[in-house]
């Protein structure tokens, strides 16, 4: 069974800027290989060991304004060219973002709702940060 096969949610790659924040480390990135409601395999030479907490951060820039999707997960893999981040904790906001990113990128995007409706009873999600 393929990576693919395995996965429950729709992935698609990302370039932006991406800060992963490991304990008191903060490593920072400009590409997702792939990105989906659950997890993300993040571009990065450094070696985080497998079941690291970490803080993910990601920019997405537009015309007008900056917006941040930050979420909460655990290190799964670690592999030469990257990690892998299973998503454990994220906020409405980001949540809302990350649909909507993952919707207006993917080669089948009316899958993602439905997608959407089961990673809510998958991953903590918390009320919107107050900025």
């Amino acid at each position: 069974m393929t990576d693919d096969e395995k996965r429950k949610f729709t992935r698609i790659p990302f370039q932006t800027q991406i800060r992963v924040t490991c304990g008191d480390r903060t490593l920072v990135s400009h590409g997702l290989k792939n990105i989906g409601l659950g997890g993300a395999f993040v571009e990065l030479q450094d070696v985080i060991p497998p079941g690291s907490p970490c803080l993910l951060e990601i920019d997405l820039i537009g015309a007008a304004s900056l917006l941040r999707i930050q979420v909460e997960g655990d290190v799964v893999r670690c592999e030469d060219d990257g990690i892998a981040i299973k998503f454990t904790r994220i906020d409405l906001d980001s949540l809302i973002h990350l649909r909507h990113l993952i919707k207006v990128h993917a080669e089948d995007p009316s899958v993602i709702n439905d997608e959407y409706e089961r990673h809510l009873l998958e991953v903590t999600v918390t009320p919107p940060r107050s900025e």
